[in-house]
Formats: structure tokens, C-alpha cells, sequence
């Protein structure tokens, strides 16, 4: 293979991102590409008037190196601040506070803000849904749906996205790949947005809930910097997501408006809903990220090693890493 110097990234998720910044770091000429309108992926927070609401990613933990010491740099730059809201379990109505194992951490003033404050120095093409990669002679050839061919090869590319979209994306030749992606179960979940006009009267900021159709939820006016108005993330779990999976948003509202109003005793203002068809990988897989050197074909994300921010950076990071070693060590699967 030869010298890599021009590389692709689909995906501006944390492990696109993670992957992207340690690669320009080492010199590398680095594109991104993303078929949103901006960086995140499940980093996602919605506007609606005043009220805003992260609807994706909650929060996240710093556990291991090096990732603890990429989180410290982000709270002495201003990008993240601690959540110290009250946490609890509820089971069978009895309530209980949860152990705080670790510190939680947000973007402020929104969960998505600390990926756009990661892509300011980056090159990153949104709006562009990557449905064809090809390999011609030492490059990759990209396409989108909203813009066609893309005019640059590149020396090698990153897939950085869910694993059935990257297993739509890879070529049937490469089987190995293939295999490791469909290999994959990805569980959904359906997300309800609530907006209140007063304040909800409950002693938590944040819930972990058994028997019921959500697993989670969280007063986000509780996080720091947010929007003073009550509102209110809830998240439906695995099992209850898949069974609906199929339905409009207007056939679940109903559903998951009223199993909010029964654990908070309380209607709801307004409302919307949202379904992350990938929302978390049910078993890791055995490996941090993918790299095919013969082929020039990296993947990474969240999927591979565990569902988690700090999951997605590492994964990237360590691919990133990996791709630095190129021509001095063997291809890694």
C-alpha cells in the first residue's frame, strides 16, 4: 500500500470525530463526511422555542485512559461541565439513589455542543449521504446522494457509522468485513421529548426505571447552562422499542405520552418523539475498531466495543492509532 495522506471519514459521530482529529494531528489531510446537517450522531439535542432537550446521549463517564485525560482538556477549555443532578432507580414505585460510580459529564450548553466544538478545525461535508464506495487502483471513490460522485480519491477511508448502514456501504467481496458488521444486533429506541409550562414535582433529576415501558429519564433543565423551562427526556427500553419499531410517530406518541404522565403524574405541554433505530449494540464485539490494510478500509464507532461516548472516542482513537503504524506492523481484524 501506498503512503497514506488523504483520508475519508463517514461519519461525524465521536468515533469519526475521535478518528479525525488524531489523524490531522499527525499531518494527515482528513475529510469528513455526514448525512446530517451537523456533528454528532447520538449527541443530539432539539430546539423547540425556549425549550431545548438532549435526546440522544444523556451524559458520559471517563473510566479508563486515555480518554480521562481528553475529558480534563474539555473541562478546562469550557466544552463540558459536570452533571450533578439527583439520580435514582425506581422499581416497583420505590425509589432509591443511585451510587454515583463516576463523575457524569455534558456538553453545555447542549449534549451536541461538544461535537461541534470538536469539528471547528476539521473539513467536514454535511448533507452528504455516502451510498457508494468503490476502490479505483490506490483510491477510494465516494458518492452521495445529494451531490453524486465526489471529485477527490482517497488513500484510505473510515467508516465511522452504525453497523448495518456501513454493511449496506462495504463491498460483498470484502467477506470478512461484512461478516464482522452483520454479525451486529443494534437495539432501537423510541425517545419522547416532553415540554412542560410548570415544573415537574419529582425528587430526581434522573431515573433508571424497571417496569415500564421507559428505562430512563431525566429533567433536563437540571444539567448545567441549560434553558430554564421544565423539560423532560424519557427513553423507552429495548424490548418495548423493537415491538413498535414499525410504527409512525403519530401511532406511538400516544403510547409513550401516557406512560409518561403515569410516572410523573402530570400531562404533558407539548411533545415529540423520536426513534434511534441504532441506538446501542446488544453484545460488544471482540475487537476495538477494523482495519483492513490491504484494502485501505477502516471502521469504527460505538458498536464495536461498548455503547458508550467513551466507547465511541476509544474506538477512534485507537483506529486512528493503528493507521499511523501502517507499513511497519501486520493488518489487524
Amino acid at each position: 500500500m501506498s503512503k497514506i495522506q488523504n483520508i475519508a471519514i463517514i461519519g461525524t459521530g465521536m468515533a469519526g470525530i475521535s478518528c479525525a482529529k488524531v489523524l490531522q494531528a499527525a499531518g494527515k489531510t482528513v475529510t469528513l463526511f455526514d448525512k446530517s446537517v451537523g456533528p454528532g450522531g447520538r449527541m443530539s439535542s432539539r430546539l423547540f422555542e425556549q425549550w431545548t432537550a438532549d435526546h440522544g446521549a444523556q451524559y458520559f463517564t471517563a473510566k479508563d485512559e486515555p480518554f480521562n485525560g481528553v475529558v480534563n482538556s474539555w473541562l478546562a477549555q469550557g466544552f463540558i461541565e459536570p452533571w450533578l443532578g439527583k439520580i435514582v432507580s425506581i422499581h416497583k414505585d420505590k425509589i432509591e439513589q443511585v451510587e454515583n460510580s463516576g463523575q457524569r459529564f455534558v456538553g453545555v450548553p447542549n449534549m451536541n455542543s461538544l461535537a461541534k466544538y470538536l469539528v471547528e478545525d476539521l473539513t467536514v461535508k454535511y448533507s452528504h449521504t455516502i451510498n457508494k464506495i468503490e476502490r479505483d487502483g490506490n483510491h477510494w471513490k465516494l458518492c452521495s446522494k445529494e451531490h453524486g460522485p465526489i471529485q477527490d480519491g482517497f488513500d484510505l477511508l473510515v467508516i465511522a457509522i452504525p453497523a448495518k448502514q456501513a454493511s449496506a456501504l462495504i463491498p460483498s467481496k470484502l467477506t470478512s468485513l461484512q461478516k464482522i458488521c452483520t454479525s451486529a444486533q443494534m437495539l432501537p429506541c423510541w425517545t419522547l421529548i416532553a415540554y412542560q409550562d410548570s415544573k415537574i414535582d419529582l425528587p430526581f433529576d434522573g431515573a433508571f426505571i424497571d417496569e415500564s415501558p421507559f428505562s430512563w429519564i431525566a429533567r433536563n433543565n437540571s444539567k448545567p447552562a441549560r434553558s430554564s423551562y421544565e423539560s423532560w427526556t424519557a427513553q423507552a427500553n429495548p424490548e418495548w422499542s423493537k415491538e413498535y419499531m414499525e410504527c409512525s410517530n403519530y401511532e406511538v406518541e400516544p403510547l409513550l405520552v401516557s406512560a409518561f404522565e403515569k410516572i410523573t403524574g402530570q400531562p404533558c405541554k407539548l411533545y415529540q418523539s423520536h426513534l434511534w433505530r441504532y441506538a446501542r449494540v446488544e453484545h460488544p464485539q471482540e475487537q476495538s475498531f477494523i482495519l483492513d490494510q490491504n484494502h485501505g478500509l477502516g471502521i469504527c464507532g460505538d458498536w464495536l466495543l461498548h455503547s458508550t461516548v467513551e466507547g465511541a472516542w476509544t474506538s477512534g482513537y485507537l483506529l486512528a492509532e493503528q493507521i499511523q503504524k501502517l507499513g511497519t506492523s501486520s493488518p489487524t481484524y
